[in-house]
């Protein structure tokens, strides 16, 4: 399915640029606003999903079982599971590439754009869930991805084949498991049927994150 690029939490372009706790040039704002635009533009962004019922931590009526002991507290109160991967295509790969040849600060600068523009992808992915099963009665839990905690990044290979990433939404693996087009997500979402837990938003999503005398100082304010 395709998804149009939008809410790029401006926050998430400063903290994979490092600005986390020093001042911004005028001349990298006004990059970063050019970069936002041409990434929301030139993207062809894609997902796909499953919903699988869990037996454990395996997936009902295939021959896999999602792997590590985080992934059993994540999904302790869950009874089914949500398989999703989106990607900005390989339009935004080569976007990058080309650009690193005539600026590389500006490469840099895309880099981090379509890193920020992935993620706003799935949150609005994941907006849509959490208001299509609160009217069934369900509650979902944060995302959790391959190569978080104490889940394998290998998982991949498994993921890629459930969901036949390839065919639906144009996504590939290299030989190290790591995704093509490199913006790409995969993520697992428990279903339950009760409120969970959320994890802290972090401070990207704060709207003191430019001013915040905390950040500055490189500390945080525990939110």
């Amino acid at each position: 399915m395709n998804i149009e690029v939008k809410n790029i939490n401006r926050n998430e372009v400063l903290k994979y640029l490092n600005y986390r706790g020093s001042e911004i040039p005028p001349e990298i704002d006004a990059l970063i606003d050019a970069s936002l635009e041409e990434v929301s533009e030139k993207s062809t962004a894609k997902y796909t999903y499953s919903v699988f019922e869990l037996e454990g931590t395996a997936l009902k009526g295939t021959n896999f079982t999602l792997p590590g002991e985080d992934i059993k507290v994540l999904l302790k109160d869950c009874k089914s599971v949500i398989l999703m991967g989106a990607t900005l295509g390989l339009s935004i790969d080569r976007l990058i590439h080309m650009t690193e040849f005539r600026d590389l600060s500006k490469s840099i600068v895309l880099d981090s754009c379509a890193s920020a523009a992935i993620e706003a992808v799935c949150n609005e992915i994941n907006k849509d869930l959490i208001v299509e099963y609160r009217k069934k009665g369900f509650y979902l839990t944060d995302r959790f991805s391959p190569g978080y905690g104490d889940m394998p990044l290998s998982f991949q290979r498994d993921f890629s084949k459930i969901l036949n990433l390839s065919k639906n939404i144009g996504v590939n693996l290299s030989s190290t498991d790591l995704m093509i087009p490199r913006k790409s997500v995969t993520a697992i979402i428990g279903i339950a049927d009760k409120p969970q837990k959320k994890r802290s938003a972090g401070c990207e999503n704060c709207r003191m994150f430019k001013d915040c005398i905390y950040r500055k100082a490189g500390e945080h304010c525990g939110n």
